[in-house]
């Protein structure tokens, strides 16, 4: 069997009054435990011009994103990070990746 490659992605919204310098201080301070999973390849974090905040993570296969997702609320990085996040405006999946393409060009 070949693993294939998982897309998590994750949207939500700050709690009222979070500076975005303040959560992205905390979204940097999540690599700590992000280091720690065996089989993240990629996250991007973005926010849309509504403050609707998107977090993409591609993982190496399934059980890579299970472990992640099933370590993610006990971990310290993870509690500073939703504590800034209103947790009824958050939505996760998962889907298979079915193509994958990355330029290492910077195009002028």
């Amino acid at each position: 069997m070949i693993d294939i490659q998982i897309l998590e992605t994750v949207t939500f919204r700050l709690n009222e009054g979070v500076s975005d310098a303040d959560f992205m201080t905390a979204a940097r301070g999540l690599d700590g435990y992000l280091d720690r999973c065996v089989g993240l390849c990629t996250r991007t974090l973005s926010c849309n011009n509504t403050g609707l905040w998107r977090e993409d993570y591609v993982w190496a296969n399934e059980a890579a994103a299970k472990a992640a997702d099933a370590g993610f609320m006990a971990a310290p990085e993870a509690q500073a990070f939703m504590a800034l996040v209103s947790r009824e405006s958050v939505k996760m999946s998962h889907a298979k990746v079915a193509l994958h393409r990355s330029v290492t060009e910077m195009v002028a």
